[in-house]
């Protein structure tokens, strides 16, 4: 049976790619019409979706309306989803009413919304712009697919919405949401404004932003690049004076004693749009290896990246019709539509009949000036981490703080790797669940770290043997774990307990215990070697922290058969 299927579908895909766009369709509908195996029916059906992705107004093939009749109602998901987006694409009101209505379905399922979602995107359903929108106020899975299907819809509440909601996003939803802004001159004066207002920090405007501003070719806007950022090209021999000058205070001993967990942060602020690092990062330039011990190759390719540029690299301009500037590297271009990779994390497809005008830039899609923004120190931090030959903890700053828990997944934490065990935490709707096992205890790690710092969170533990320790501070080395601790759950009142490796750990008991299955707000804050923790708001623990000068991975475990902890509003600040 299985070979029958794949002669089938290897005979459709083979015989369209002789025929003509309209021809092809019509012969792969009717194919679909002979068959009924869901198998071969979704293969066909992904076939035709993906051949035709980001593109509108496409002519109903021949016998379309009996056959998506019959598949609509297919008893196969992804038959079901495929057909429907395909009706999508070839302008059936019906299949438009069925994704809106899926869109806005918070009871469906998830890849079911996201699905919706990009087939009402690239259809720029005017009528799905209100839900996109509010979809853009609330946190979830959705946001920043919602933000990147912004970029096509050319109407003032985009730009303001993205503004708006852009304190509360993690880095991948802000750069989604500066592309909705950088879509058009408006948007990008609405982005200025918000610098100069505060609402958006001035750190966020980068080299590579700053580029894309200048790529609107407006005249306001190249003034305010001037004033605020300083020249985004600068002539050969500035370049070389200040590659001089950075040799001065970036050498290899300076870089040694600096700090590689900040210089994580500034590369997921600065160069993880572009650059994947150690498995993590964007895919529009060339992946880097690390280990990069040679400063002077560095220094050249970060502040002259335009001396050599390879063809691939180049960043293309396009302009649709309705003003849209779209600036990436090609990364496919035919005679029906180009598709590029945007700083925003995604692929913007924009069709042949909707482009105004390209533009190929000569210069490199990394920018100069990438450095401008940092201090001195801020310079060997990036080189240090540039540096490692393995991934380090990325420091908690002010501008990643959002990243710590985003509320949909555990994207930036790890569980206790081995068995089971480890499959254990799960995120589901912005909680963090833990469920306890009897054998041992189960861990939930944060990649990042933290040296002084606040964390809040409310916290939920059932189960009579419930056990559970937040990590507020403290190491391991090869003697075992020093630090401190937190307590809770069951019958017994939490506690503070300094763990000291092979000694016995020192507790200290609170006013109350946690058990009751109820939420309840803790507060750790970690200060000038100063450990307080209030619940709900009221002190329990005033603690001198020996671990002052070490940072911290905050970190849950937990215990017992049948215990299940629950952790919602969970945020972290530096102080």
């Amino acid at each position: 049976m299985k070979r029958t299927l794949s002669l089938i579908i290897a005979f459709a895909l083979s015989a369209v790619a002789h025929t003509q766009e309209n021809s092809r369709l019509d012969l792969l509908v009717s194919t679909l019409g002979k068959i009924s195996a869901p198998v071969a029916q979704a293969s066909i059906l992904k076939g035709m979706r993906d051949s035709l992705q980001g593109q509108r107004g496409i002519a109903e093939p021949k016998g379309w309306t009996e056959v998506y009749a019959k598949l609509k109602d297919s008893p196969d998901a992804n038959v079901r989803e495929h057909a429907q987006a395909l009706a999508v694409i070839f302008g059936g009101s019906g299949a438009l009413d069925e994704m809106r209505k899926k869109l806005a379905d918070a009871n469906a399922p998830l890849d079911a919304r996201k699905q919706a979602l990009d087939a009402l995107v690239a259809q720029r359903d005017a009528a799905s712009l209100d839900a996109l929108l509010a979809l853009v106020a609330q946190p979830g899975p959705l946001r920043e697919p919602a933000l990147r299907g912004l970029t096509g819809y050319d109407d003032p509440r985009v730009a303001q919405a993205a503004a708006d909601a852009f304190s509360k996003l993690d880095t991948a939803e802000k750069r989604a949401a500066m592309q909705a802004m950088l879509a058009r001159p408006n948007g990008a004066k609405v982005f200025t404004s918000a610098i100069e207002s505060g609402k958006i920090p001035k750190a966020e405007l980068t080299a590579p932003v700053a580029r894309q501003i200048q790529g609107l070719k407006d005249a306001t806007l190249d003034a305010w690049l001037a004033k605020n950022f300083g020249a985004v090209n600068a002539p050969n021999e500035d370049k070389q004076k200040l590659i001089a000058k950075y040799r001065e205070f970036v050498t290899t001993d300076l870089v040694l004693r600096a700090d590689a967990q900040h210089g994580r942060a500034l590369f997921a602020q600065t160069c993880a749009a572009c650059h994947t690092l150690f498995g993590t990062g964007g895919k529009i330039g060339p992946e880097l290896p690390g280990s990069f011990e040679d400063l002077e190759y560095l220094l050249l390719n970060i502040l002259d990246p335009n001396a050599i540029i390879g063809k691939d690299y180049q960043q293309t301009f396009v302009k649709t019709n309705d003003g849209q500037i779209v600036a990436g590297i090609i990364a496919e271009d035919t005679e029906r539509a180009i598709s590029l990779k945007t700083l925003g994390g995604g692929v913007v497809t924009v069709q042949r009949a909707d482009v105004a005008s390209t533009e190929i830039s000569p210069l490199s899609m990394m920018p100069e000036g990438l450095l401008t923004p940092f201090a001195e120190q801020d310079v060997r931090d990036l080189f240090l981490y540039l540096r490692q030959k393995q991934q380090v903890p990325m420091l908690v700053t002010e501008a990643n703080v959002n990243d710590f828990f985003n509320g949909s997944d555990l994207h930036n934490w790890f569980a206790e790797a081995g068995g089971a065990r480890a499959e254990l935490w799960r995120a589901e709707n912005g909680e963090l669940i833990g469920t306890g096992s009897a054998a041992a205890p189960t861990a939930l790690t944060s990649e990042m770290i933290a040296g002084d710092y606040k964390l809040t969170a409310q916290v939920r533990i059932r189960g009579e043997k419930a056990a559970a320790e937040l990590v507020l501070c403290g190491e391991r080395d090869a003697t075992g774990f020093h630090g401190i601790t937190l307590a809770f759950g069951g019958p017994s009142a939490l506690a503070l307990v300094d763990y000291r490796a092979a000694s016995e750990p020192a507790k200290k008991s609170g006013s109350r215990a946690l058990g009751d299955d109820r939420w309840h707000a803790i507060e750790v804050a970690r200060k000038n070697g100063k450990l307080t923790v209030s619940v709900d708001g009221k002190v329990e623990f005033e603690n001198e922290d020996p671990h002052r000068r070490g940072r911290v991975s905050p970190s849950f475990h937990l215990l017992g058969g049948g215990a299940e902890l629950r952790v919602k509003a969970l945020k972290i600040a530096p102080l």
